[in-house]
């Protein structure tokens, strides 16, 4: 079979086990979103690795990004600060390997820019005021949270950077997802609760990999 029907039909699994995913989060049922939850990065992983023409430096950043983020959502499965932090660094590493797949597939600065007036109103809205605040009144993990927000920012910058406005949308979904999953755990719940951090996160991943792969 050819590569790109491969990347289709796992790009459409990937998309119905995120939607089994997000019914699992939105009516708590556990023990499906352990199982469904991994397996839509799994599935993503594939897609990293089948989808579009990208050369093979692009394409190994690409599948590092999403082994990465794959690991992170394991992590996150577990509860307690050692889980948060084990996949806040997962992530962290995964939003670097991205940016770097973007550099790689090239940077128009003219369009980076559309990726640095959204990290700045995002990081300007309750993230710098709220956020970071309420990360160290959690214990000192302030400085995480900030170079967390940096990695991120570079991510969205490099992902528009390319001209691929799909990867930059992706890439604001997925920084959207972290923003809210930060003021979740520091600040307070947010309408839309947990839903409001899996749906952005997928969607965002799902694009970014497309876009990134197919630039």
């Amino acid at each position: 079979m050819p590569a790109v029907p491969v990347a289709a039909a796992l790009l459409i699994a990937a998309g119905a086990v995120a939607i089994v995913d997000w019914w699992a989060v939105a009516g708590s049922h556990r023990l499906v979103e352990l199982w469904a939850k991994p397996l839509t990065m799994a599935l993503l992983v594939g897609v990293a690795a089948t989808a579009g023409n990208s050369d093979g430096g692009v394409r190994s950043w690409l599948v590092a990004g999403a082994v990465l983020g794959l690991a992170g959502d394991i992590a996150l499965l577990g509860h307690g600060e050692a889980a948060f932090m084990v996949g806040l660094g997962a992530f962290a590493f995964g939003h670097l390997a991205y940016a770097i797949a973007a550099v790689l597939v090239g940077f128009d600065s003219t369009w980076a820019l559309f990726g640095v007036a959204f990290m700045t109103g995002m990081i300007g809205f309750r993230f710098a005021t709220r956020t970071v605040p309420g990360a160290r009144r959690r214990g000192g993990s302030a400085g995480a949270v900030v170079g967390y927000a940096c990695v991120i920012t570079a991510m969205v910058v490099t992902a528009w950077g390319t001209t691929a406005v799909l990867a930059g949308i992706g890439a604001m979904a997925f920084a959207a997802s972290d923003w809210v999953l930060g003021h979740e755990r520091f600040v307070g719940p947010l309408p839309g609760g947990r839903m409001s951090v899996i749906v952005p996160y997928h969607v965002g991943q799902a694009m970014l990999i497309v876009g990134l792969s197919t630039a």
